[in-house]
């Protein structure tokens, strides 16, 4: 009697085995599904487009990231890029990354083409992102770094949601933050966003990173990483690769957070 007990026992915990071993190879082939789309999703990299070079890379935590980047030309033909990173990890914070994708091209596109003349700009981009994602009543943010490039009278703007660390210009041997501060978008209904603008020089790079990146730098603080990225730029001469290699993007695995870096450059040595 009591060796049949044991037996059914072991037979309904290898039963429970099974099933959990099933559930885990389903759950572990949707997160790799997952993670082919988003990378689907992504633009070109590398891209080039009026003598502008953008290149990129995304390094998932684990398969799915809350981290995404997009750059087209708008149909003034200026140039818009963003970064953003939303808050939390998991597929929740994925999903709401590839929504921020449709929800920027659907503003300009669809519903700022069809409401105003006036020219796109990152601070009108950000505000609609942040009423949009009110909506959707998610318990996620986002923070957001946007710029668009006007390679005609050669300036930038750019506008940014409570990101950091802040976007690095480098120029002539010397690499520095960028200014700008606003709220993250998806948190607060009047949340106001600013427009910077600056003359780009005629050689330069723009790095944009997600706060991941500090991840992986050496130093102590979180001050001191964050104030060692424009000496790594700089002595990277801005260059992706170079960024890339002293950073070992290359060889990244099992992070703590996910890691997004998409740096624009023009006519470096």
């Amino acid at each position: 009697m009591h060796s049949t007990s044991q037996q059914n026992s072991h037979q309904t915990v290898s039963e429970a085995l099974l099933l959990l071993q099933k559930q885990h190879a389903l759950l572990l082939e949707d997160q790799l599904a997952g993670r082919q789309l988003q990378q689907q999703i992504r633009p070109t990299t590398p891209w080039q487009a009026q003598g502008i070079d953008f290149a990129h890379c995304v390094i998932p935590a684990l398969y799915l990231t809350g981290d995404s980047l997009d750059y087209f030309v708008l149909p003034d033909g200026r140039l818009l890029l963003y970064l953003a990173d939303v808050s939390g990890h998991g597929t929740a914070s994925a999903l709401i990354s590839m929504l921020l994708k449709n929800t920027v091209r659907e503003f300009i596109f669809g519903a700022h083409a069809s409401r105003s003349d006036a020219p796109v700009t990152p601070a009108t981009v950000l505000a609609y992102l942040n009423q949009r994602l009110l909506t959707y009543d998610s318990d996620r943010h986002v923070t957001l770094i946007c710029a668009i490039v006007d390679t005609v009278q050669n300036l930038l703007f750019w506008s940014v949601a409570g990101h950091l660390p802040a976007p690095v210009l480098y120029s002539a041997g010397r690499a520095a933050f960028l200014r700008g501060k606003g709220q993250p978008v998806g948190l607060f209904e009047h949340a106001k966003y600013n427009d910077e603008q600056m003359l780009l020089p005629d050689a330069f790079s723009l790095s944009l990173f997600s706060d991941g990146i500090l991840e992986v730098l050496p130093e102590k603080h979180l001050i001191t990483r964050e104030a060692a990225l424009p000496k790594l730029i700089s002595a990277a001469q801005g260059d992706y690769a170079q960024i890339v290699e002293r950073l070992g993007l290359a060889n990244c695995s099992n992070m703590p957070d996910d890691i997004a870096m998409l740096v624009l450059s023009r006519n470096l040595a």
